[in-house]
């Protein structure tokens, strides 16, 4: 038997992936099985032929990262040995892992904040004078080969990107915008808002906005054109093209809202993402919020600016993602923007008798059906009819009528006394608090945007409030021009321009991104909120971002339906689940603001009635049902 090292073949695929070729089929080596073993372990999507392993090129980096130490290649009697583009490839990750280790933890400025001012202004980037700490964030990114803006919403993270692209770009280069279709606007106006109309070396170039079909896409990349906007999902409808032409064209690519790709090898825009992360030659992160719901959210977004570099899996293993990235990244808060402070108010509203017992019918059921199957795991089926049965109780927390409805529709058995006593009621107790408070504030002659996250309640909220002329937004407003009345456009450019319009009444999934009202809005009504940070830090940004002269007010008013203790308040739930989130992130990004929501949050006086009590709701439910005993006379 030979102790000639086993040769490992590395090999690049056009369709972004690679192959290991090891040894002909049929002969075992302790390198073959340390490979599956890896691979395995990872879980990593891959296909073994005979002697050959194929999976993502990412993913191949990742197992050479881990098993290519000189230590290991002796160990294991083998060698690595790159074939044809895989050399430089592998040659150019080796640096890079080198170069962003070493910046994790120091990092020098390549170019000091006056030195980006006058290049800029050489490059005619004259119509907009940089901030302070849009200079900072600026010469910091500058210094990374890739990087991350997780900066709050109103710092400029659009300005200092397009500043990034002007400073980094060279002759026949592209640059491209992957953005949900909320923010196309702000960086079709970006150039012109920057940029000399005279700008050397084609730098007035206005972004070209792909929305059409695949061919149009094509022939506008092959133009002449370097700038490019496109959305996430159109992005996902024509990978293909988009594969080629970055694997083909050096292009510095950006993620606008960079948390939608969090779902990473489990959705098609994360995997498409992460499969060609190794083409273009500069990559970019924009998100204010970039751990929405948990630390793994991150995980595919640095797997992203750092294909195979292992920072997803130092997070997966359980080291905090502060510590996982160290100096690559950069953050401006709300309180470095000189913002005054918002001021949060929580109002607590009891249940109405027929909301209650619907209500505590549908809990009941939820901790009957689900309560015991938590603790051993749920599959796929039970987790979905989960979600719905949550969704459900929020639903009768803010709208019962609109929640009976639904549940007639799933066939639902419900007593006729207790749905005849919740179609007499109408509009929940918490519902008519909101339109009061939005009436009193209209008559204050202010405006105010009420938050709900759904479409249903958003049409019973714009029928009853009729007389204060309101605007709505939700995912089915089509986007379009400010002139139409009907797109999502003409409806915000109407709740500005228009004095007798005091209610825009929204979803935060639809419109949290993309807009801002805080120069004619200082009131958010929260009707109800859901389980996801960004949605809510997202919707509060709308009004409370760069821009506030020093003396003005912002308030957010959180409406929470009140639920005995026995019973207990979903909106309790969602205040909690808020907390640990929003906390997560503050561990991350060091902002005092969050601390301060999150603080408030947990400030605030649990949700809780205590008036009533468990034998209390028994007998409601049991008199609505008609199954109540005979009350005995009373004695006189």
């Amino acid at each position: 038997m030979s102790d000639e090292p086993t040769a490992v073949a590395v090999r690049y695929n056009a369709d972004h992936s690679g192959a290991f070729a090891v040894l002909p089929e049929g002969l075992e080596t302790p390198i073959w099985a340390r490979l599956k073993l890896a691979i395995r372990t990872k879980r990593l999507d891959h296909t073994i032929s005979g002697g050959e392993i194929t999976l993502s090129w990412p993913d191949m980096l990742g197992v050479i990262r881990e098993l290519g130490s000189k230590a290991n290649q002796t160990n294991l009697n083998f060698r690595f040995k790159p074939e044809g583009i895989a050399a430089e490839k592998i040659r150019a990750f080796s640096a890079q892992i080198k170069k962003t280790r070493a910046q994790r933890a120091e990092l020098t400025a390549v170019m000091q904040p006056e030195e980006i001012e006058q290049r800029l202004k050489a490059l005619g980037f004259t119509k907009r004078v940089l901030k302070p700490f849009q200079l900072r964030d600026l010469s910091h990114l500058l210094s990374l080969g890739n990087g991350a803006n997780f900066s709050v919403p109103g710092a400029g993270k659009t300005t200092v990107t397009f500043a990034l692209h002007l400073l980094t770009r060279k002759p026949g280069q592209h640059f491209m915008v992957v953005a949900p279709k909320a923010a196309f606007q702000a960086w079709a106006d970006i150039v012109g808002e920057c940029m000399d109309k005279a700008a050397p070396d084609e730098g007035a170039e206005p972004f070209t906005l792909l929305t059409g079909s695949e061919e149009q896409t094509r022939d506008a990349l092959r133009s002449g054109a370097t700038r490019f906007v496109i959305s996430y999902d159109m992005a996902i409808r024509q990978q293909g093209l988009l594969g080629a032409h970055f694997a083909t064209t050096e292009t510095h690519l950006v993620l606008d809202e960079a948390h939608r790709m969090k779902a990473g090898w489990n959705s098609q825009r994360g995997a498409f993402l992460l499969r060609i992360a190794d083409d273009p030659v500069r990559r970019d992160i924009l998100t204010g919020t970039p751990m929405p719901q948990a630390a793994s959210d991150i995980e595919s977004q640095l797997d992203f600016l750092w294909p195979g570099h292992g920072y997803g899996l130092e997070i997966s293993h359980g080291k905090s993602p502060r510590d996982v990235l160290g100096n690559l990244y950069v953050r401006t808060t709300k309180r470095e923007l000189g913002l005054p402070k918002a001021k949060r108010h929580f109002i607590d509203v009891s249940m109405d008798d027929g909301q209650l017992a619907l209500y505590s019918m549908v809990r009941n059921e939820f901790l009957r059906s689900y309560s015991k199957q938590v603790s051993h795991g749920m599959g796929g089926a039970q987790l979905l009819k989960a979600r719905k049965s949550v969704m459900r109780l929020l639903q009768l927390s803010m709208n019962p009528v609109l929640a009976l409805s639904a549940m007639a529709n799933d066939d639902a058995k419900i007593s006729s006394g207790v749905v005849d006593l919740v179609l007499e009621e109408g509009h929940s107790s918490k519902m008519r608090a909101v339109m009061d408070h939005a009436y009193a504030l209209a008559r204050q002659g202010q405006k105010s945007v009420i938050w709900t996250i759904f479409t249903d309640t958003i049409h019973s909220f714009a029928s009853a409030l009729a007389d204060l002329n309101p605007v709505y937004i939700h995912g089915g407003v089509p986007s379009g021009l400010a002139s139409d009345p009907d797109s999502r456009e003409g409806r915000i450019r109407r709740f500005h321009e228009d004095s007798g319009c005091f209610v825009l009444i929204a979803n935060p999934a639809a419109a949290g991104e993309g807009i801002s009202l805080h120069t004619v809005c200082h009131n958010a009504i929260y009707a109800d909120r859901s389980y996801v940070s960004t949605h809510y830090l997202q919707s509060i940004d709308r009004i409370h971002r760069l821009g506030l002269p020093p003396d003005q007010e912002t308030h957010i008013h959180i409406y929470r339906s009140k639920a005995p203790p026995v019973i207990g308040s979903i909106d309790m739930s969602v205040s909690r689940r808020l907390v640990e989130k929003i906390r997560n992130m503050q561990m991350l990004l060091d902002d005092p603001d969050l601390h301060e929501i999150a603080f408030d949050e947990e400030e605030a006086a649990d949700p809780i009635d205590y008036d009533i009590e468990l034998q209390d709701i028994i007998d409601l439910i049991a008199e609505l049902e008609g199954t109540a005993a005979e009350v005995p006379p009373e004695d006189e």
